[in-house]
């Protein structure tokens, strides 16, 4: 049975009861009062970029901030320049970091990268891939073909030697210094955005449990980047001086 409910209607003195009295029934809970949004902390703007970003940002955005509540931390190392700027307010506070890369083929080259060890064989075989960066592609290929020989030779060279344990290392170091050239050459970016230059780069070689791996080193590609690692900053220093001088800048 459907249930009944009884409704009073109140009819207010001057209302005309001779015509229809329009009644309006609502179902369903009534709205809910507004809730308040819960406040946010402000987002984060911290960002990272190529080594003028500190610049970049600061050229466009320095009427805004507090200078003397900001600062750059150098670090010529890492080859960064961090701005961080409202530094004492832990909501506000926020970081714009510049990096001197390198460029990808360097990178995967790995030289003068103590991290990097190559094995001969895989050596060869990226040398193979990448001889485009190589100016005589016949001597690249002889290499290639020396690196992917060199464990079995070493090992050949070993067996022959009286006392295997003591010799090892010296076998290994003439087989590095007969079976591949002091150095070579290659024509690549040492840094992203930069032309092509030419890098001499030699072998080092250490032992692992028994196996030889190789090292790729370059005094020059050193020196490359150490000078223009220190001109980039420098510059990008000099710049930030002119328009935001009041910021503290720290060498760390």
């Amino acid at each position: 049975m459907e249930k009944e409910e009884k409704i009073q209607i109140h009819i207010h003195e001057g209302v005309d009861v001779s015509k229809p009295i329009e009644v309006i029934i609502r179902e369903g809970a009534a709205a809910k009062a507004t809730e308040v949004l819960p406040t946010k902390a402000p987002e984060s703007i911290s960002l990272d970029g190529v080594i003028s970003t500190p610049f970049d940002w600061l050229e466009k955005r320095v009427e805004t901030i507090e200078q003397k509540q900001a600062n750059i931390k150098v670090d010529r190392e890492a080859m960064t320049i961090a701005l961080t700027i409202n530094e004492t307010d832990s909501y506000n506070k926020n970081t714009i970091t510049g990096k001197v890369q390198l460029s990808e083929v360097f990178e995967k080259f790995g030289i003068n990268d103590e991290r990097k060890a190559w094995a001969p064989g895989k050596l060869g075989q990226f040398l193979r891939l990448n001889r485009g960066v190589f100016e005589d592609k016949e001597k690249c290929m002889v290499m290639v073909s020396n690196l992917k020989n060199f464990t079995a030779n070493a090992k050949s060279e070993i067996q022959k030697q009286r006392d295997p344990s003591g010799s090892m290392a010296e076998v290994y170091k003439c087989q590095v210094e007969s079976n591949l050239p002091k150095s070579f050459s290659v024509c690549l970016a040492v840094f992203k955005g930069t032309p092509k230059e030419r890098i001499e780069v030699e072998f080092d070689h250490y032992l692992s449990d028994g196996e030889v791996f190789l090292q790729l080193v370059s005094p020059g590609a050193n020196e490359m980047v150490e000078a223009y690692r220190d001109s980039c900053i420098d510059q990008v220093l000099d710049k930030i001086k002119e328009i935001a001088p009041d910021i503290a800048i720290l060498e760390v």
